[in-house]
C-alpha cells in the first residue's frame, strides 16, 4: 500500500513525501511499522491529540474503525496534520 504524508509530517520522514509498505492489517500495525522506520518521535507526533489524521482511499478513519481500521495491498493510506499541529 501507498501511504503519503503532508506538511509537518515531512520533518520527521527526512522530506519522504511517500512511502510503500506490504503486509499491515490496520492503521495500529501502519503505525508501529512506519514507527519503526521512522522512530518513535515521528510516532508520538502521528498518535498526539489533536495532530494528525488519516485518510484510507480518501474515507476518514473515524468513519471507518479508527486505529483498527482494516488495510489491504492496494490501499492510499494519507497522513495529514491538523492546521494547528505543532
Amino acid at each position: 500500500m501507498e501511504v503519503n504524508f503532508y506538511g509537518k509530517i515531512l520533518e520527521f520522514t527526512n522530506g519522504e513525501k511517500s512511502h510503500e509498505l506490504n503486509d499491515c492489517s490496520n492503521i495500529q500495525e501502519l503505525i508501529e511499522k512506519l514507527a519503526s522506520f521512522y522512530g518513535e518521535k515521528f510516532k508520538q507526533f502521528l498518535i498526539g491529540e489533536n495532530t494528525c489524521f488519516f485518510l484510507v482511499n480518501g474515507k476518514g478513519i473515524m468513519m471507518t474503525g479508527g486505529l483498527e481500521t482494516k488495510l489491504t495491498s492496494g490501499d492510499k493510506v494519507e497522513v495529514l496534520p491538523f492546521a494547528d499541529a505543532g
